[in-house]
């Protein structure tokens, strides 16, 4: 019994240092906590600039024509809040390797931002261009579902509820295609609520 032990231990051993090598694993519930803040914030910014071109965020569904300075504001704000929601995802998750005395691989990391990014970034600049062409109904499912399909290519190089947190923000995309008039609520609801949710999640199950 014990030598069946010995070799269960093992071979968690065995399979723990494959893991290591292949995925990220430092990921932390504090990251997604203040990405979804930081989101959070920045709707509420979004939604006083839109309030000083006189617009409401659910006339963003019709044909609205907000001014060039609007239009420049909301760009700026759009890539403040990817900048500051990236940094803070990787402030903690920097502490979280140093604090578990380990680096993660160079070619993993690599690839997960690869994976991320690419989705992402499309995503952001078809937003951008819908935005000045007036499309302003497409901004927020195009953000939603580019930035889905990105956690979702993401997860294969780290924990496996990245891509169900993905697919739940592909589905309100999809949602705020269907109902437009809610586009900036659903929007806030993936990028924030959901974030924070996730974050809460994440850190009681794997407690980092």
């Amino acid at each position: 019994m014990t030598d069946v032990d010995s070799g269960l231990r093992d071979i968690a051993e065995i399979r723990s240092m494959m893991e290591r090598s292949t995925k990220f694993l430092s990921l932390s519930g504090f990251g997604g906590i203040g990405a979804g803040l930081v989101a959070l914030g920045g709707a509420w910014i979004a939604r006083e600039i839109l309030a000083s071109d006189g617009v409401a965020p659910d006339a963003l569904a019709g044909s609205v024509a907000l001014a060039p300075g609007t239009r420049g504001l909301l760009v700026l704000l759009g890539l403040a809040i990817l900048a500051l929601a990236l940094a803070v995802s990787w402030y903690f998750a920097r502490r979280l390797m140093r604090r578990q005395g380990g680096t993660a691989q160079s070619g993993v990391v690599r690839s997960l931002i690869l994976a991320l990014a690419v989705p992402v970034l499309v995503g952001a600049l078809l937003s951008i261009l819908f935005l000045f062409h007036g499309v302003l109904w497409l901004v927020a499912p195009t953000m939603l579902i580019f930035y889905g399909l990105g956690l979702f290519s993401a997860g294969t190089f780290t924990f496996g509820g990245v891509r169900m947190l993905g697919l739940l923000q592909i589905l309100l995309g999809l949602a705020a295609a269907v109902m437009p008039q809610a586009g900036f609520s659903l929007w806030t609801t993936g990028f924030g609520l959901l974030h924070i949710v996730y974050g809460i999640l994440f850190f009681r199950k794997y407690r980092q």
